[in-house]
């Protein structure tokens, strides 16, 4: 599967979930998959517009899919 064929099946769950949401009254609510699914097709759109050979940094990616940085410790 090609990052586009993913990306467009991702954007085919967002539809699906957004439709089956009006009975669940998500446009008042959000929800944590819509919230992770929108985070995913970001960061799906970022990569896609990268080449393989390009060298990214993980705070980009994060940065890219609006996912908070987490500091572990050694």
């Amino acid at each position: 599967m090609t990052i586009t064929e993913i990306e467009k099946q991702l954007d085919i769950i967002k539809g699906d979930r957004l439709v089956g949401a009006h009975h669940d009254d998500i446009f008042f609510t959000t929800y944590a998959d819509m919230e992770a699914l929108e985070r995913i097709i970001a960061l799906i759109k970022f990569l896609s517009e990268k080449n393989p050979s390009d060298e990214v940094k993980i705070a980009e990616i994060l940065s890219a899919a609006n996912i908070e940085a987490v500091t572990f410790k050694k």
